[in-house]
């Protein structure tokens, strides 16, 4: 499974973080900037990503909808991107479980 970065993240993000998730892809990279939600949903289930945002609302579909995909929720505010960049470095190995363990759909940072 690979990381799908919201639009509410950094496109910059990507190549930050390129060593530690290879495979990552920015929403704008993947066309579908200033979708709605639901179809970046779509796209994360339909193509195998986790998706990684700021934004609430994937909350609530993952809660009526179950995964995958999964959701990594960054409850981060609006912050630099370096403080970005390292809770998902610092929290590599649990991302990586989120997204080997099929019994888990979420991860609160």
């Amino acid at each position: 499974m690979i990381l799908l970065l919201d639009e509410n993240l950094s496109p910059r993000l990507i190549a930050r973080i390129e060593l530690t998730f290879p495979g990552r892809l920015h929403v704008i990279h993947a066309g579908l900037d200033n979708s709605p939600d639901n179809e970046l949903w779509c796209y994360a289930k339909d193509h195998g990503f986790a998706i990684v945002s700021k934004d609430k609302d994937f909350l609530s579909m993952l809660e009526k909808r179950g995964h995958p995909p999964k959701v990594i929720h960054l409850s981060l505010g609006n912050v630099r991107l370096t403080i970005v960049e390292n809770t998902l470095t610092e929290n590599k190995q649990e991302i990586n479980e989120l997204l080997q363990d099929s019994s888990k759909g979420l991860l609160l940072l």
